[in-house]
C-alpha cells in the first residue's frame, strides 16, 4: 500500500516535542559532568543522566526531516525542493552564524576565560579566528546550527534518488516486517566508523534521514510500527539501561549498543505518536511555524540566561528551571515578533506573509 499524501500530524507532534526537548536538554548541559559547554554550573547527577540518555533526539529530528521530505517531493519537483531548502535552511544558517551564534561564544569567553573586552572587540577576534569549529573553544562556529547545515547537505545529496523513488511509487516493503525494520541499526553502526566533524557524523544522520524517508513510502510500515510499539518500547528501555550501565564500554561495542537503542527508541516514539498524537490542537497550530525559529534562537538565549543565573546560584533545581523556562519564554517572545515582519521571517526561513496578513499580524 502506497503512502497517502495526507499530512501526518504525528510527525508534526514529534518534531515540535523534539524542539521543546532542547530546553531541558541544553539546560542539563549546563550542569552535567561534561565540561564542554558554554557556561557550566555545579555538576548534577540527574543532569548527567538526562544528557547521557538523550542520544535519540538529534537522530529523531533527522528522521522526521526525511519523512517530511517524502511528502514534500510528492508535491514538488527536485529543483523546487532544493530551492526551498536554500531559502528555508541556507539563509537562516548564514544569518544565524553571523548574528545569533556570536553571543554564545562571547559569554563563554567571559565565563571560562574572564574576558572583559567589549562585544565589538570580541566580534573582530571571533570572525577572524578559524582555529576550532567546536563550539566555544575557538572563533567562528556554527554552534547548534550544525543541524541546519547537515540537513541542507543531506537533503541536496539525496534529492535525486528520493525524487526517483517518489515518482516510481517505490515502497520499502521489507520494513513492514517487525524484526527486519530493526536491522538498519547495523548499517548505522558501520557508518559511525567513518570520519566525523567535531564529533558529529553526517553519514549517520544521513542514514536516519533516509530511514525516515523510507518509512513514509508505505502506510503499512507505519501500521507495523504502531502495532509493535510496546515491543520497541521494551527494547528501548533495555537499551537505555545498557547505555547507563557501562558508559565506558569498548568504543565499537558501546556505539553498536547505543545505535541499536536509539533506533528502537525512535520506532517506539513513532508507534506511540501515530497511535495517540494524530490529531490537531491550538498548540500545534501555533507551534508548527514556530519550531524552526525557536530552534535557531533557543541556545543563544539559554547561554545568556545561564550566564546570569549562575552568577546568583550555580547549582540545584531552581537555577535549572529558571534557565529552561526563561530561555523558552524569550525564544517564543522573539518568534512572536519575527512572525509579524516579512524581512525577519525571511532570515528565519519562514514563508512571506501576504500584505493583508502582515497588517493583521501587526495589530
Amino acid at each position: 500500500m502506497e503512502a497517502s499524501q495526507v499530512r501526518k500530524n504525528h510527525i508534526d507532534w514529534l518534531r515540535n516535542l523534539g524542539i521543546l526537548f532542547l530546553f531541558p536538554y541544553h539546560a542539563a548541559r549546563v550542569f552535567n559532568e561534561d565540561a564542554s559547554f558554554y557556561v557550566k554550573g555545579e555538576v548534577n547527577a540527574a543532569a548527567s543522566v538526562l544528557v547521557q540518555l538523550s542520544y535519540w533526539f538529534m537522530p529523531l529530528l533527522f528522521l522526521l526531516a526525511g519523512t517530511s521530505s517524502h511528502y514534500a517531493l510528492q508535491r514538488r519537483t527536485a529543483r523546487t525542493y532544493v530551492g526551498e531548502r536554500v531559502s528555508r535552511l541556507v539563509v537562516p544558517f548564514v544569518f544565524g552564524v553571523l548574528v545569533v551564534v556570536p553571543p554564545q561564544a562571547y559569554y563563554a569567553k567571559r565565563f571560562h576565560r574572564g574576558y572583559e573586552g567589549s562585544y565589538s572587540e570580541f566580534l573582530w577576534s571571533y570572525f577572524t579566528d578559524f582555529s576550532d569549529w567546536s563550539e566555544y573553544e575557538g572563533g567562528i562556529s556554527p554552534a547548534h546550527l550544525w543541524f541546519i547545515l547537515f540537513l541542507f547537505l543531506i537533503s541536496v545529496a539525496l534529492v535525486r534518488p528520493m525524487a526517483r523513488m517518489v515518482a516510481s511509487g517505490h515502497s520499502a516493503g521489507w520494513m513492514r516486517h517487525p524484526l527486519l525494520i530493526v536491522l538498519p541499526a547495523a548499517g548505522v553502526v558501520a557508518l559511525s566508523l567513518l570520519p566525523d566533524v567535531a564529533g558529529k557524523n553526517i553519514f549517520v544522520y544521513a542514514a536516519y534521514f533516509l530511514l525516515g524517508f523510507l518509512i513514509a513510502t508505505d502506510d503499512a510500515i507505519m501500521a507495523t510500527i504502531q502495532r509493535c510499539r510496546r515491543l520497541y518500547l521494551l527494547a528501548a528501555g533495555v537499551g537505555a539501561v545498557g547505555v547507563l550501565a557501562d558508559p565506558h564500554a569498548p568504543a565499537l561495542l558501546g556505539e553498536a549498543w547505543k545505535q541499536l537503542a536509539c533506533w528502537v527508541t525512535l520506532l517506539a516514539m513513532l508507534g506511540y505518536s501515530h497511535r495517540y498524537l494524530n490529531g490537531t490542537s491550538r498548540f500545534m497550530t501555533y507551534f508548527n511555524p514556530a519550531a524552526f525559529p525557536v530552534y535557531v534562537l533557543h541556545q543563544t538565549y539559554l547561554v545568556i540566561v545561564a550566564y546570569y543565573v549562575l552568577g546568583l546560584a550555580d547549582g540545584g533545581v531552581v537555577p535549572y528551571v529558571l534557565i529552561m523556562t526563561l530561555s523558552f519564554a524569550l525564544s517564543i517572545a522573539t518568534y512572536d515578533l519575527v512572525r509579524r515582519v516579512n524581512p525577519a521571517r525571511a532570515v528565519f526561513g519562514m514563508p512571506r506573509l501576504p500584505r493583508r496578513e502582515v497588517r493583521t499580524a501587526g495589530r
